[in-house]
């Protein structure tokens, strides 16, 4: 099943939160999941402990949307992640993707730290 969610990369791993689009929200053209990485990261550290010094932004993270529009889901990170094509298959594969996938740069996940 495709769906749409926030995540990050733990030691080259996506995890994250994951969920149905008919599960998100719609904003605009797209259907945004119902959480963001600010809500969830108090419930995302209690599988990582050793993140709870962090804040949710130090780590390398993205989302992925449904663009209602185009007919194709969007993965929305930082330069670094979308140039990584293991990264990419891997993100593509934890959320259920096929091949129609839309990658898209957003300044708003750019970070110093490492993936």
């Amino acid at each position: 099943m495709k769906e749409i969610g926030i995540f990050w990369i733990i030691n080259g791993k996506i995890d994250g939160f994951k969920e149905p689009v008919e599960n998100g929200e719609d904003y605009g053209d797209t259907v945004q999941p119902s959480c963001d990485h600010f809500t969830y990261w108090n419930e995302f550290t209690l599988r990582y402990p050793q993140l709870r010094l962090l804040e949710y932004d130090e780590i390398p993270r993205g989302r992925v949307v449904y663009d209602r529009k185009k007919n194709r889901f969007v993965i929305l990170s930082s330069k670094e992640v979308l140039n990584n094509s293991k990264l990419v298959r891997s993100i593509c594969q934890f959320y259920g993707l096929g091949e129609n996938v839309e990658l898209r740069w957003d300044e708003h996940y750019e970070i110093q730290g490492e993936i």
